[in-house]
């Protein structure tokens, strides 16, 4: 008889519904512009001759791509000629391109 050894896999019932992800929150917080001492930037991505806002649509392009590439086809759409890397420190920009990774399933690959 017996089963799962009472229940006790949890360690005291700390059940946390959904783990964090730090990384992707902060580079959401970024993205968002909402990230203290970080500018906001309102973030384009390049396609073709025209650049434009990022949504799901205009950055699929990337997918399966690079976060090199993708970083280097990111701009501040207020000033079209400015990339969002030469804007961002590097970790922040890291942080940026881990979220948009996520949020937006591209499966970008380091190199």
């Amino acid at each position: 008889g017996g089963g799962y050894g009472g229940g006790s896999y949890g360690g005291g019932g700390q059940v946390q519904q959904r783990q964090v992800d730090e990384t992707y929150e902060v580079g959401k917080a970024i993205f968002n512009g909402r990230q203290s001492g970080v500018a906001a930037i309102a973030y384009c991505v390049a396609s073709g001759e025209v650049k434009l806002p990022v949504k799901s649509k205009s950055i699929k392009e990337y997918k399966k791509s690079t976060y090199q590439d993708l970083s280097q086809n990111l701009y501040n759409c207020d000033k079209p000629d400015s990339l969002v890397a030469s804007e961002l420190s590097n970790d922040n920009m890291l942080y940026v391109l881990y979220y948009l990774n996520k949020r937006y399933r591209l499966g970008l690959k380091n190199s």
